[in-house]
């Protein structure tokens, strides 16, 4: 059973560039540290729009990226040094090859960490109760999380992080990439294809 995500306070200001910005020029594309995760692969050119209307990102051919949201709400995960974010993704107009998302197609999923991540048992954040580090992996049970005040989140990771722990609260992440910005918490339900 998927967790019901908590909706995230995202801010899109314009069109972001082709460059990635400060993501070294990776676009925002799946990095070896998560190989063997369902990824999208561009065969042709594509934009993927914000919600207003404007270019978020312009895939290239080839370039490759992580799935979240599968098998109902597919969208893209931006990798960005700092964290992620993802982008809806239209899957009957995107030129992409995707197993994945192939009918019948059996998964497996995990939460992972985008960014490291204090965790404390206060919304005031002077309690620091554990860290979960960039790229931990944790139980498929769920993830949720909602804003609560001044760009502070409570989370709910349902025992999958931190040794069971079932809520606590983070400062939120926030990404820029070209006259985009981001506010969340990078954490992104990830899937894999069973054999």
């Amino acid at each position: 059973m998927r967790a019901i995500k908590a909706l995230v306070c995202a801010l899109a200001l314009a069109a972001c560039g082709d460059d990635g910005g400060s993501d070294a020029g990776n676009n925002g594309q799946v990095g070896d540290e998560l190989a063997g995760y369902c990824i999208a692969t561009f065969t042709a050119d594509y934009d993927l729009l914000s919600p207003f209307d404007e270019v978020a990102l312009h895939a290239e051919e080839g370039q490759r990226y992580l799935l979240t949201g599968l098998p109902d709400s597919p969208a893209l995960v931006y990798q960005h040094p700092d964290g992620a974010f993802d982008l809806e993704l239209d899957v009957a107009t995107a030129p992409i090859d995707a197993p994945c998302l192939a009918e019948g197609a059996v998964l497996t999923s995990e939460y992972v960490a985008f960014a490291e991540l204090a965790v404390y048992s206060d919304q005031a954040l002077q309690n620091l109760v554990c860290t979960i580090e960039k790229f931990t992996r944790g139980s498929a049970m769920g993830f949720g999380y909602g804003y609560v005040a001044d760009n502070v989140y409570e989370i709910l990771p349902q025992g999958g992080f931190c040794d069971g722990l079932e809520s606590g609260y983070v400062r939120a992440t926030r990404i820029t990439i070209g006259d985009m910005g981001h506010v969340g918490v990078p954490v992104f339900d990830l899937f894999q294809l069973q054999e």
